[in-house]
């Protein structure tokens, strides 16, 4: 695999008379120019490349943390603990958020130790009282007489770059290196338009934790080759996998399986994807958004170390009834889908468990990806330009 950011160069096709990019039908699919790959094992197990990770990819790029609903109300907070890192999301009386280290400034303590609700709009660390207030800034100390005052004039926590795009909360964990999100998030800004995701309801979600390294995990999610085995028990039939497509988003990926229920074939040219398929994201660096036309769900897959994972998963649905159900069928099937992930997971991640039981072998060298994987092959390029730089 080469190194470096991918020399492919992506014209991607669009159709005049809508004014939006073209994923299914002639010339759509890009996997042949995405081509096939290969990367030693090492890129799994070496302790030197997982530091390096930590360190150039998390820090570098822009993480979901959570869904707006979350954090709905003046005082609201969401602590988001992830890479050793910690953080509070604020909900300001404004409305809008903050968010910043969850890191006391006087001696290193966590200001908060759980998600919650702040009536007073004071967080006050639990060793010595310090207060912040919901934008991180220091608002109290104890014996003040007695601290350098230069010291304290103007002392914060530290900022985190935080902004609320498609009814997802997204943090920058360094805000002088942050670009804004939409330039971040390239051309899915236009994918997600469709779904006005913002307007949906969010109905919980769950967590998960693989015995495996974090990038074996989120592979299982960027191509659906393996759904007739591994998931043979709990998808049976209804997804059209060797028609997908596939395309870049640099640094991002996308890939388009057909609904067998909704006949695309049939559909009107060009044809809406969103409408008719299920649209599986990778949103660089480590989360997977699975959409169907009304509902969805999103995981977040981050390492606990080199060879564990933790996983979580948000089930978000259109809050109006599809054109053709009732509504207590609708409110069925969004309840349905949250064991529906679970039991999707708990698949994916036993394979990934398995995978990770060889990672010691001297048998298991390297890894080899066909055209069907191309996503990998991209998302591995992407990676290995943020460790580059």
């Amino acid at each position: 695999m080469g190194r470096g950011r991918s020399a492919v160069t992506m014209d991607t096709k669009r159709d005049a008379r809508v004014g939006q990019t073209v994923r299914w039908g002639p010339g759509a699919d890009e996997s042949k120019r995405l081509g096939t790959g290969a990367v030693p094992a090492s890129v799994y197990t070496d302790p030197a490349r997982y530091a390096l990770e930590r360190d150039r990819l998390f820090r570098r790029t822009w993480h979901v943390a959570g869904r707006v609903e979350e954090i709905a109300a003046p005082g609201d907070f969401l602590l988001w603990e992830r890479v050793g890192q910690s953080v509070v999301i604020a909900r300001r009386e404004s409305g809008r958020l903050a968010a910043f280290h969850n890191v006391c400034r006087h001696r290193g303590a966590r200001i908060v130790s759980e998600s919650g609700h702040c009536e007073s709009g004071r967080l006050l660390c639990p060793f010595h009282g310090f207060a912040y207030d919901l934008e991180g800034r220091l608002v109290g100390v104890p014996e003040r007489e007695t601290f350098d005052e230069a010291k304290l004039d103007g002392l914060r926590a530290y900022e985190v770059a935080v902004e609320v795009f498609a009814g997802w909360v997204w943090i920058h964990l360094d805000p002088k290196q942050a670009k804004p999100l939409a330039e971040y998030l390239t051309g899915l800004v236009d994918e997600f338009a469709w779904y006005d995701m913002g307007s949906w309801a969010y109905h919980g979600g769950s967590t998960y934790v693989a015995e495996a390294n974090w990038k074996v995990v989120l592979e299982g999610f960027l191509e659906a080759w393996h759904t007739p085995t591994v998931h043979r028990r709990s998808v049976r039939g209804g997804f059209d996998v060797p028609r997908s497509t596939f395309a870049a988003l640099d640094p991002h990926s996308m890939m388009v399986v057909p609904l067998a229920a909704l006949d695309i074939d049939s559909a009107p040219k060009p044809v809406e994807h969103r409408q008719f398929a299920d649209c599986q994201y990778l949103l660089f660096p480590n989360a997977f958004l699975n959409m169907f036309p009304d509902q969805g769900y999103l995981i977040t897959v981050y390492p606990i170390d080199a060879n564990r994972t933790f996983c979580q998963g948000y089930v978000v649905a259109r809050k109006t009834t599809p054109e053709g159900m009732t509504a207590e069928a609708w409110e069925k099937n969004v309840k349905s889908s949250l064991g529906m992930m679970d039991r999707i997971m708990g698949e994916d991640l036993a394979i990934a468990a398995e995978i990770g039981a060889t990672r010691e072998s001297f048998a298991y060298r390297e890894n080899i990806y066909n055209t069907l994987e191309c996503r990998i092959t991209a998302f591995h390029r992407q990676v290995d330009a943020y460790l580059a730089g």
